[in-house]
């Protein structure tokens, strides 16, 4: 695979939360980028950056990604579904299953012959929770839901493609943090911010979280790698959490006293079965119900040594460092 003129590195997913720090960490190398995008319009701000272009396709759509990869050094591969799976959605499970599972196919018979390096970046859900124990890479899976088996099946893919001459890897993350993110934590600063989330026990569940830096240290560490090829590695922070850890370090960054009382196990659990009937009643879930608490109270930790010993990866931020920064775009955009 021989290459003329600038190195030129694939991002699908490009105007994500990650996409777009690995796309400015890109170009800050000198990297010519290309974004697959669906639709013109959606590039936000990495649209306006030199060496930075869009390419417009459906992962869904075989025939619109024609092209997509001439001249493309590195494929990093981000797009996908969120893993939330909102019930009122039947038609979730195939959307994820076209996105994930049939986009990834339709990218990888693309990128076949043209492409030196392959980056999927997956999630943790393709391997499933183990409670109270830690999970490496040798763990079986157990995917969950829709989300955690349409990976799995697009990790497999991957590392298929990688039987045949091109470097792949694969990167399973934990839940992703930093400035600008969306999901749980933002939700819960927000909540925390308003007085809404109740002053939890400590339960010393562990859950694993890794810094948006941290993840694109270990996009590019694996591409730069021949160590990396045909390799699954978990990336996370190096720390783990309990959820009475993360609302006391929110309320810290908040500048919030941390109450002297919390609220009893028992009595979450009975609201929490009581979110369970009357969702049932108003076919819709309540924002506290047994999931949920077993969320908040569960574990889900992995270790990321495999990557540090093969590739040298050394994660540079954690939570508490981070909290700081996301409060303050927090509070920017509510007040914009």
């Amino acid at each position: 695979m021989e290459r003329h003129g600038p190195y030129i590195a694939l991002v699908t997913g490009g105007t994500g939360f990650i996409g777009r720090r690995l796309v400015s960490t890109l170009r800050r190398f000198g990297t010519t980028v290309r974004v697959l995008t669906r639709k013109p319009g959606s590039g936000g701000s990495v649209r306006f950056q030199d060496g930075v272009s869009f390419f417009f396709g459906d992962l869904g759509d075989r025939s619109s990604l024609r092209g997509l990869c001439d001249g493309v050094e590195s494929v990093f591969h981000l797009a996908g579904l969120a893993h939330t799976e909102p019930r009122a959605h039947e038609d979730y499970a195939a959307n994820q299953w076209r996105t994930t599972v049939t986009g990834t196919e339709n990218l990888l018979e693309e990128a076949a012959g043209k492409v030196t390096n392959f980056i999927y970046i997956s999630s943790v859900k393709a391997m499933g929770e183990g409670g109270s124990a830690e999970l490496s890479e040798t763990a079986a899976p157990h995917p969950q839901g829709a989300y955690g088996k349409a990976r799995f099946a697009a990790e497999s893919q991957v590392l298929e493609f990688g039987r045949h001459g091109t470097r792949v890897c694969v990167l399973r993350l934990p839940m992703v943090y930093g400035a600008g993110c969306k999901g749980n934590v933002p939700r819960m600063i927000e909540a925390v911010d308003r007085n809404r989330f109740p002053p939890l026990p400590e339960m010393h569940n562990r859950r694993s979280m890794v810094h948006v830096d941290d993840v694109v240290q270990a996009a590019l560490l694996s591409a730069q790698s021949s160590r990396a090829s045909g390799q699954v590695y978990i990336v996370t922070d190096g720390h783990t959490y309990s959820t009475r850890q993360i609302y006391v370090l929110i309320c810290n960054a908040l500048g919030k006293p941390v109450p002297g009382w919390t609220v009893p196990v028992g009595l979450l659990r009975s609201a929490a079965t009581a979110g369970d009937m009357i969702g049932a009643i108003l076919h819709k879930p309540l924002p506290l119900n047994t999931g949920v608490l077993d969320k908040l109270l569960g574990s889900a930790w992995y270790s990321s040594r495999k990557i540090t010993e093969d590739l040298g990866f050394h994660p540079t931020r954690d939570l508490e460092s981070a909290l700081p920064d996301m409060v303050a775009y927090y509070r920017t955009c509510r007040r914009s």
